[in-house]
């Protein structure tokens, strides 16, 4: 396709309200049908509109002809010669380059991870052959362009300032200045990543393009970008929010201002909120704090409310319309739940799961058990799972995990499971193996890798333990398979990528001297393809 094309499609998704077409002579000189389309128009958007598609078919179909007209000479720039490599460079030949070409074009974003990592540990930098793979790679994919930075060496940086679409990725090193051309001229999608980049390196930078910009963003790219400021969230980032959430005329955006707000536990948002969940608190709060009450009797008297009466919160008997402004809604939002237990549910999910425990002098275990006594659990663990997932509290998460059944699943609204393994994910590393390794079984095995899968977390290996019990389980449910097992085929690449090289080894070994099987066919192959391309890589750079 013609690359002129792509600057008139930036142009169309921008708006020629907000970025005429642009017509150089290096690139539509006289004499040619677009230069004269161009010199015949006027400067309104609507002629901007009409010469833009008018010029885009003409080039469309001189394409399709095979016609492609010269470029201008004068004023043409030549770029300079790359500079000349002084790293190690991987070599052209090695069949370990053949190896990071399958894996740079594949999507298995950990293995492409670990191969950049092992060049980068040995300062070494890509082949040209692997370049344009690997840039492509790091356009789609930001957690590689750190090392993609370290390792594409001079000539891929070169290459990455000539290409708009790998601009993104030149300035993702440290020590680069991002350009105000992807933000002020580009594709959605390169402002969206110029301002992850930028909320990274800059929040209260970001923050400032963002309201310079915010009167000529429409509802989806403000929305988009608004999301963004999860990257670096602080206090500072407040009143933005406010005025976002009070006034601006998109519900969607409303609603991401309210989600980020409840993420800052001291916001005015938050703070609000609370105060709405005290007041169906009050009975409770008294008798907790009666003077002259301690010890046995104190937590007694806490855990029944007013001695004859169990419950614990009761909400709102009507509806005040002063809630609207942070968008609880009269409605409630969830079939299953009636208007009081709906608004119940809206003012809880927007607390951080510490206030149950600041608020009430409670440890998250007794705040649990109040919820599971009370009438309305229901919204109430729903809106703490809510907010658990959002806030990965280690306290509930830990409390949570050993109040639930075997098999079981904690309430929430947001569509991801928070199931025994996601809970586990939350506690520290050392904590969350040995929780993983007395979780794991043949039944849940395919769970535990899935939940590894969607965390993404690059680095991480599993424990010489858990991985010995991984394999165990593996070996278990292969010989225990009586049909072919789907689920196990979709994941065990996911093991492949995570166990240690040791352990790798030996479940590649296991799996070699497993009977022959049409059933495990599918598990074996796609775990060879992923365990040979990791072993090949660890020993050509060990």
């Amino acid at each position: 396709m013609d690359s002129r094309l792509h600057l008139f499609g930036s142009c169309a998704l921008l708006g020629t309200a907000r970025r005429p077409p642009s017509f150089s002579e290096t690139d539509f000189p006289r004499g040619s049908l677009v230069r004269e389309l161009a010199d015949a128009s006027d400067s309104s958007p609507e002629g901007c509109a009409r010469t833009l598609l008018r010029s885009a078919g003409v080039l469309f179909l001189g394409g399709c002809a095979g016609y492609l007209p010269e470029k201008a000479e004068e004023n043409l720039t030549v770029p300079e010669v790359a500079p000349e490599e002084s790293r190690a460079m991987l070599p052209e030949d090695s069949p370990v380059t053949a190896f990071c070409e399958e894996i740079f074009r594949s999507s298995q974003l950990r293995l492409q991870w670990e191969a950049l990592s092992y060049l980068a540990g040995k300062n070494m930098v890509l082949p040209h052959s692997l370049l344009v793979p690997a840039l492509a790679m790091g356009r789609t994919s930001p957690a590689l362009r750190p090392l993609l930075a370290r390792t594409a060496g001079a000539r891929g940086l070169w290459l990455a300032a000539l290409n708009p679409d790998w601009r993104m990725f030149a300035t993702s090193s440290a020590d680069a200045e991002l350009e105000m051309e992807a933000w002020e001229h580009g594709r959605p999608m390169q402002r969206q990543a110029f301002f992850l980049a930028a909320r990274k390196a800059r929040p209260a930078w970001a923050r400032e393009l963002f309201e310079q910009d915010l009167s000529s963003m429409d509802a989806s790219e403000r929305n988009t970008l608004l999301g963004l400021f999860a990257h670096g969230l602080c206090r500072d980032d407040e009143d933005l929010l406010e005025t976002l959430l009070f006034k601006d005329r998109s519900r969607e955006v409303r609603r991401t201002a309210a989600s980020l707000l409840s993420r800052l536990p001291e916001s005015r948002y938050v703070m609000r909120m609370g105060e709405r969940l005290s007041s169906c608190m009050k009975a409770f709060l008294s008798a907790s704090s009666q003077p002259g009450v301690s010890g046995l009797f104190r937590m007694a008297a806490a855990a029944v409310g007013l001695g004859d009466k169990s419950e614990f919160i009761t909400p709102p008997e009507t509806y005040d319309k002063s809630w609207a402004a942070d968008l609880i809604s009269e409605k409630s939002p969830f079939s299953q739940f009636g208007p009081r237990a709906g608004w119940l549910y809206q003012m809880a999910s927007a607390v951080p799961p510490s206030w149950w425990t600041e608020r009430t002098g409670k440890s998250a275990e007794d705040v649990l058990a109040l919820f599971e006594r009370s009438e309305w659990k229901k919204p109430l663990q729903t809106a703490l799972g809510d907010a658990v997932l959002r806030t990965g509290d280690v306290s509930f998460a830990r409390a949570m995990l050993k109040s639930m059944k075997k098999g079981g699943v904690w309430p929430s609204s947001s569509g991801r499971s928070l199931d025994v393994f996601a809970l586990a994910a939350m506690l520290g590393r050392e904590e969350r193996e040995e929780a993983w390794e007395r979780l794991l079984s043949p039944d849940t095995f395919t769970d535990l890798l899935q939940d590894i899968r969607m965390r993404q977390e690059l680095d991480y290996r599993m424990s010489p333990l858990l991985a010995a019990r991984a394999v165990a389980v593996l070996k278990n449910r292969m010989l225990s398979a009586k049909s072919r097992d789907y689920a196990l085929a979709y994941v065990v690449d996911e093991l492949a990528m995570v166990l240690p090289a040791d352990e790798l080894e030996k479940a590649r070994r296991m799996l070699e001297s497993l009977p022959a099987s049409d059933l495990n066919h599918d598990v074996s192959d796609r775990f060879f393809v992923v365990a040979g391309k990791r072993l090949a890589l660890g020993a050509y750079f060990s």
